[in-house]
């Protein structure tokens, strides 16, 4: 019996992984509201019903998506933290994750903006799941803060919330732009900006950069004219 049970669980966890990589796969190629549970079930060859005993409706795909994507983000700042890296690695980890996981597909993050734009419900439960990200980035902001690696203004919830409007910012330019930038050097780049501004007068990485003296340009030397002027002065003299 339990190898039984054992068997319909491993049985169910693989139709459940055909269904959503179906459902990617379509939302990917012709994009979110082109495309219906019939086509998803068909191409994962499953029976329509089988839809319903895994995800209540095709909003419920895009959710298991964006959760994908917010619980490789929270493990990226776990390991950063386990390893040492400190409170602001763990901040640039998170990020850069998602960034990350948007990165795999742009069309895919197209579907995604666009269900979640054009649902409540979808809207909502995202929401719901970038709001643990953003209470991780609180965390370690206020981590940050007391360790003296960022300033104590503004408030550690402002920084988490400029990073995430910075991630947004750079998934909106992704799936949008045509100029093929990838959206890891465009958050990398918003990420840098912010902290770097965040950063105490003294701390090490905020060294005053030494300006380089202007290079000395020579001056010219006496003309033709000049020097036979100087040369019949001295003549005379």
């Amino acid at each position: 019996m339990a190898q039984e049970g054992g068997k319909r669980q491993l049985e169910a966890r693989e139709t459940r992984r055909r269904l959503f990589a179906a459902a990617s796969a379509l939302f990917a190629q012709q994009g979110y509201h082109e495309t219906t549970i019939d086509q998803i079930v068909r191409q994962a060859g499953v029976a329509k019903g089988t839809f319903f005993l895994h995800f209540a409706t095709k909003e419920a795909v895009v959710t298991e998506l964006v959760g994908h994507q917010t619980r490789a983000a929270l493990r990226a700042r776990a390991e950063a933290l386990q390893a040492g890296r400190g409170p602001v690695a763990a901040l640039r980890a998170s990020i850069a994750m998602l960034g990350q996981e948007a990165a795999a597909s742009r069309e895919l993050s197209r579907a995604v903006l666009a269900a979640t734009l054009s649902s409540a419900q979808v809207g909502g439960e995202v929401s719901a799941l970038f709001a643990e990200v953003t209470a991780a980035l609180v965390v370690d902001a206020r981590a940050a803060q007391r360790a003296g690696l960022l300033r104590s203004r503004p408030a550690a919830s402002v920084i988490a919330d400029t990073l995430m409007a910075s991630y947004l910012g750079a998934v909106l330019h992704f799936t949008t732009s045509r100029d093929g930038r990838p959206i890891q050097r465009t958050l990398a780049t918003l990420v840098d900006v912010n902290l770097r501004g965040l950063l105490p007068p003294d701390h090490a990485q905020n060294r005053k950069v030494h300006r380089e003296a202007p290079p000395r340009v020579a001056r010219p030397g006496p003309g033709p004219r000049a020097r036979a002027r100087v040369s019949a002065r001295r003549n005379r003299l």
